[in-house]
């Protein structure tokens, strides 16, 4: 596609607010819930950015509150600098290797301004990337619930061990009751002192705050046999990040921005290979072919599996000094959806088997799901 080679048009930038390293998170918050992220400096020079889930995701929300001691360079993921020869692939390239809200725009040697994620979500809409795809074949499945009765404690635990950004709130009919997500649970938690004002007996904790209390119970939904477009086009004109997706009145998955962009990112890459990778740096890049071969043995295994047919799988890979090596996968079956998991370890190699293995324990899982109901359906058929 010749438009993706195309030069980043200067009105695609927005302003954006700079922070020195050295400020108080604090005071950091009303900007990033506005413009979705700020620019920090150091020393008069790009240090990073940081936007809500940066902040989620830096202190999993324990303690949940934040201290004025904290400066917001602590928060800072750096990210790379767009600048007037980038190339609208790349673009695209570099929100989905990154899983970005913003990213930093330079004219000269001096940082103007940044390009927002909608703005790719645009460009990705204008091209038509998604014209083939349904909303089943982008969405995130399985979905991951809570019960409506349930407090925050279980649900920021949810978060955390399945590395999710939502979860969907249910009632006792598995009917749709609402939706919480990280910026949700940063934004309400961030100062509780103040949006909390507790009696001085009463001991705070999330166990004791009701998900009823927290969760927005205005949802957008999406039916799964719709266009994967007019997902996005949903999302952009509500100015959400993410829609509920139905079959009936059940939830079965969740559509995002980042599931838009990786589809788009994905289409650009697939005539090279079903096997995706980013995240590689200077000491990880040397163990990229193994990291595909191993993939693509696993893309074969689950190719075999009735009614499965692997359109790709995107991993990404972080080191961490906390715990090495962190990795995401995410693999997408055509008509059927997106499988996701996780995955650290102190070793790469660690690291990638667990991350498979759990990929191919939910694709067999989906696989005897599909098999099952297909075989209902016959029964009810003959009878």
């Amino acid at each position: 596609m010749q438009a993706l080679f195309e030069s980043l048009p200067k009105e695609f930038v927005s302003n954006a607010q700079f922070y020195d390293y050295k400020t108080p998170v604090t005071e950091t918050l009303d900007k990033v819930k506005k413009h979705g992220a700020v620019i920090v400096m150091r020393n008069k020079e790009y240090y990073g950015i940081v936007d809500d889930r940066s902040l989620f995701r830096t202190r999993t929300l324990k303690p949940l509150s934040f201290s004025k001691k904290f400066p917001v360079g602590k928060f800072a993921t750096k990210l790379p600098i767009l600048d007037s020869e980038t190339s609208l692939g790349r673009l695209i390239g570099y929100f989905h290797d990154f899983s970005a809200k913003a990213l930093p725009y330079q004219e000269g040697k001096r940082i103007t301004g940044m390009v927002k994620r909608d703005v790719v979500v645009s460009v990705i809409l204008s091209m038509h990337m998604l014209s083939k795809a349904r909303v089943a074949d982008v969405m995130s499945a399985p979905l991951v619930t809570v019960a409506s009765d349930s407090n925050m404690a279980q649900v920021i635990d949810a978060m955390e061990r399945n590395r999710i950004a939502r979860v969907v709130v249910v009632n006792s009919n598995s009917g749709i009751a609402g939706l919480i997500s990280q910026r949700d649970i940063a934004e309400r938690f961030s100062k509780p002192q103040e949006r909390l004002p507790e009696k001085k007996s009463y001991v705070f904790s999330p166990a004791n705050v009701s998900v009823a209390s927290i969760m927005r119970t205005s949802v957008y939904t999406i039916g799964s046999g719709r266009p994967a477009e007019e997902a996005a086009r949903k999302m952009l004109e509500n100015k959400v990040s993410s829609l509920v997706v139905t079959q009936g009145a059940k939830p079965v998955g969740i559509v995002s921005i980042r599931d838009v962009i990786e589809s788009a990112a994905a289409s650009t890459a697939k005539s090279q290979s079903r096997v995706i990778i980013s995240g590689l740096d200077d000491y990880t890049r040397d163990y990229e072919q193994g990291v595909r071969d191993a993939a693509n043995r696993l893309v074969a295994k689950i190719d075999r599996f009735e009614g499965s047919d692997v359109d790709y799988v995107s991993i990404n890979v972080a080191r961490h000094r906390e715990r090495n090596y962190e990795m995401h996968a995410r693999l997408a079956l055509r008509g059927r959806g997106v499988i996701f998991a996780h995955a650290s370890g102190y070793t790469l190699d660690s690291a990638l088997s667990d991350l498979l293995d759990g990929i191919y324990k939910r694709a067999r899982s989906r696989k005897e799901g599909f098999v099952n109901n297909r075989r209902l359906a016959e029964r009810r058929y003959e009878e």
